[in-house]
């Protein structure tokens, strides 16, 4: 397993025991909603774990909407709220980290860039020019001498 996995999978089990566990005992979190949320961070954890990195994050979106909509209606204690938006935003930097790893690097293109192709120009005109004034310069020689 790769450490970006491996550390996406703690990720995900620390947010599932920041959401849904707690010494202060059930008045914290209404049960129903801990199950909805516990869902959907089982969905985010399996998504991380198979690499589809955007599928994750969008899970983690609407695990935070989740979260906010259980605390508008008291259905989650705002500390436990705080914890838990805490808790996403880290696995979310983490997820986006892992998903920018993962992404191939683009390779550098064989055809040069409109930048490479006025360099090459510019220099072609510089190595031309003093040749131009070498010309320039015979034809003036034996002119003005009859």
């Amino acid at each position: 397993m790769s450490r970006t996995r491996y550390s996406v999978r703690i990720l995900a089990v620390c947010l599932g025991l920041v959401l849904f566990t707690s010494c202060a005992g059930a008045s914290e979190l209404d049960a129903g909603t801990a199950e909805d949320l516990q869902a959907r961070v089982a969905s985010a954890k399996q998504l991380a774990a198979q690499q589809d990195f955007p599928a994750a994050l969008a899970e983690l979106q609407q695990l935070g909407q989740g979260v906010a909509t259980a605390a508008e209606k008291g259905l989650m204690s705002a500390e436990r709220k705080a914890r838990a938006e805490a808790a996403i935003s880290k696995i979310r930097a983490e997820l986006e980290a892992a998903q920018q790893a993962a992404e191939p690097q683009p390779a550098p293109s064989a055809e040069p860039t409109a930048a490479e192709d006025q360099e090459e120009d510019a220099q072609k005109e510089a190595e031309e020019q003093p040749e131009d004034a070498k010309k320039d310069a015979g034809k003036g020689k034996g002119k003005g001498n009859g």
